[in-house]
């Protein structure tokens, strides 16, 4: 059995990120091409899912 790792650029609801400028966030929500995050500063973002400047450090629990 083989396991397949998750893209550390592939977003899902909950995962807190980096922006490779320093800034962090939280994916309030992950869809199939992009995520909604909310930074640090307050800021809500709409991305790109696979966005090389952003990064998920911390995967959401999941259920």
């Amino acid at each position: 059995m083989s396991a397949q790792l998750e893209s550390r650029h592939f977003y899902n609801t909950g995962d807190a990120v980096q922006h490779v400028a320093g800034g962090m966030g939280w994916i309030l929500e992950g869809f199939a091409l992009w995520a909604v995050v909310r930074w640090d500063d307050g800021r809500q973002e709409e991305v790109d899912q696979l966005d090389p400047a952003i990064w998920v450090v911390e995967r959401a629990a999941r259920e």
